[in-house]
């Protein structure tokens, strides 16, 4: 049974004003940008001239009974991208859709709160009901053309003109502010999807091999546990100078410790940066559709052992696979343990041991530690965010970052107490995370407009040789970056291939600041 009766056209208008409507984050990003001292007038035209420029868009689109199909697609997307945009400010683009694509049903499960029920209910559902309830009135083929035409040209008159009129105010802003282009709902969001096929599910080619010419130099029978942490920033270590929380009471006075201040992630999430820190790529040419060999390939065969333990709901990103490797998933990271203390009992060989954390991956922090772990108060003990103080927010994800401490503390330990001598840890961050600063919650912005909360990153080495460790504090606080991991490795373990960079290894006394 249908409950209205509306023209084609009525139909265009009201999907143009839904469309609109919804775009509350892109409208608010440009008021908030726009340097004019009357706003309320500039905002608005920028309004107008979306919603004209959207009739246009729909009047060329919309074809008789495929009309609706097209729109509820364009809800679904809508609904969904503008939930996370307004309530976490992520945006949508073919890194957050991998990240989504990759994650598990435990992270899934913390996104997951009655506010965003209520939201799909009025953003989704209830248009797609009234749509689907509602008969649009098709004219005859020669009217339709007539008036599809007819509102495509009047539409495009109104938005040109307008964009003509007011080029001097609207054109400097948008190459000034270009970004503004991740924020338009549902479009971008389709953009991006469109991107991620053809990167991820378009077949690739076949693996190509890297570093054919590595040798292995010198056997000193080395050890390292490279720990991959999750979500970490250095804006909240107080190994870097944070004073709020002691979240570096474990490591603190570890003799051999250096702390690296000046760190940078190659990418804003997982999906990105785990894959990069392992390229033989930098960050300005990494590219995820790659399908080749890592550093952990070529460790492996020139003889180092090359052992992934992943406590991280979104694996291994395919580092791992051609390695020997252990996927756990279990609540805290400390399960982890056991599996390095029973890897480290090989002492024969050159060995490295990736542990991968679930360190402080959010929005639910408060499940990322034991209770006993809980030394900050008071905590946020929910995933909606909002609805928590900047103390609460802060005083929980600490917790995570001290619960890593211990972590990375515990790792240490465990080489010290092995018969090991050429042993070493290092520990990076994939990426940072947002606590609310400016309304930016989580992480996965793209890079150019990412704030440095979700880039400077943590990074520490730890060395059973003191002289080691005495070698690398000069370069403490060079500006250094994920970049720097691929040639470390391979210095570290006296490896040498023409892709090995002496300027990028931190063992090396060649070491460079990064450009």
């Amino acid at each position: 049974m249908q409950f209205f009766n509306i023209s084609w056209l009525k139909f265009v208008l009201l999907s143009a004003i839904y469309i609109t409507s919804i775009n509350l984050k892109l409208f608010s990003y440009i008021y908030e940008n726009l340097h004019s001292t009357n706003n309320d007038i500039s905002i608005i035209l920028y309004i107008i001239i979306y919603f004209t420029l959207l009739v246009g868009i729909f009047a060329l689109l919309f074809i008789p009974y495929l009309s609706k199909f097209l729109m509820i697609f364009l809800i679904i997307v809508s609904s969904i991208s503008s939930y996370f945009m307004i309530n976490y400010g992520v945006i949508i683009d073919s890194d957050m859709i991998r990240n989504a694509v990759q994650t598990d049903q435990k992270e899934v499960s913390d996104l997951l709160h009655f506010n965003i029920f209520i939201y799909i209910f009025f953003t989704f559902l209830l248009p797609t009901f009234l749509i689907i309830k509602t008969k649009i009135n098709y004219y005859s083929l020669k009217k339709h053309l007539i008036v599809k035409f007819s509102t495509l040209i009047i539409a495009l008159i109104i938005a040109f003109g307008l964009l003509g009129i007011f080029s001097k105010n609207i054109v400097p802003f948008l190459r000034t502010y270009n970004e503004v282009r991740v924020y338009n709902t549902p479009f971008y969001q389709i953009y991006s999807a469109i991107k991620y096929i053809k990167l991820e599910i378009i077949p690739k080619k076949e693996l190509q091999k890297i570093a054919l010419d590595a040798t292995l130099e010198k056997d000193l029978n080395k050890t390292m546990i490279l720990v991959i942490g999750e979500t970490a920033r250095a804006k909240n270590y107080s190994l870097g100078g944070y004073t709020k929380n002691d979240t570096n009471f474990y490591t603190k006075n570890e003799p051999n410790l250096i702390y690296f201040s000046q760190v940078s992630s190659c990418g804003t999430a997982t999906a990105r940066s785990l894959p990069c820190i392992f390229s033989r790529h930098k960050k300005a040419s990494f590219d995820n559709s790659l399908y080749e060999e890592n550093v952990l390939d070529i460790l492996q065969r020139v003889g180092v052992q090359s052992i992934w333990l992943d406590n991280n709901s979104g694996g291994c990103k395919g580092n791992c696979d051609r390695i020997s490797n252990k996927i756990l998933s279990k609540d805290y990271d400390e399960s982890l343990l056991e599996f390095v203390k029973k890897a480290l009992q090989n002492t024969s060989s050159n060995k490295i041991i990736v542990v991968h954390l679930q360190g402080s991956h959010g929005p639910a922090y408060f499940k990322r530690y034991p209770s006993k772990f809980k030394k900050f108060t008071p905590t946020c003990d929910t995933n909606e965010l909002q609805t928590c103080s900047q103390e609460e927010l802060a005083n929980t994800y600490d917790n995570t970052l001290l619960y890593t401490d211990f972590i990375i503390k515990s790792l240490i330990d465990l080489l010290k107490q092995s018969p090991l001598q050429n042993a070493a840890l290092l520990y990076v961050s994939d990426h940072g995370e947002s606590l609310g600063e400016n309304g930016i919650y989580l992480h996965g912005m793209p890079y150019f407009i990412a704030p440095q909360e979700q880039t400077h990153i943590p990074m520490i080495f730890w060395s059973k040789d003191e002289n080691l460790s005495t070698k690398l504090k000069p370069q403490k606080d060079y500006k250094l970056s994920h970049d720097n991991i691929f040639s470390s490795l391979l210095g570290y373990f006296n490896v040498q291939s023409k892709e090995y960079e002496e300027n990028y290894d931190l063992f090396s006394k060649n070491l460079k600041e990064n450009p």
